[in-house]
């Protein structure tokens, strides 16, 4: 490993030790936890979210973050689960799609009873 990788696990190690799980920060409260300036803090939390460590939501206008504890990991699990599409084949879909093309062939207009559409019979260019 090299030492800026090093130096950058350490910092965010810091960040994680830093925030108390279940509670929301902006960057501007979390940087002088850190001792580091808005902007590092930014990329230090962009890190930990890229990571999955901290979870990024919206407050107001800010990102806020929080600590993602077991709970957290455990109901977006449940979620993700929930909301998955069921195992098998889509039921009806064949027979859907082949009615709406009967539906639309039936009330498509037929042209002016030629091949070209022209009422004569000679191809159109």
């Amino acid at each position: 490993m090299t030492n800026a990788k090093q130096t950058s696990a350490a910092t965010q190690a810091k960040v994680l030790a830093c925030m108390t799980p279940g509670t929301t920060y902006t960057v501007p409260q979390i940087a002088p936890l850190l001792g580091t300036g808005a902007a590092e803090a930014q990329r230090l939390l962009a890190g930990c979210v890229a990571r999955g460590k901290v979870k990024e939501s919206r407050d107001g206008k800010r990102a806020a973050y929080r600590q993602r504890t077991e709970e957290d990991l455990h109901r977006e699990r449940e979620q993700a689960e929930r909301h998955a599409f069921p195992p098998g084949e889509l039921q009806g879909y064949d027979a859907a799609m082949r009615r709406f093309r009967d539906m639309c062939m039936a009330t498509r207009r037929s042209l002016s009873g030629s091949p070209n559409g022209n009422g004569d019979s000679e191809p159109h260019d």
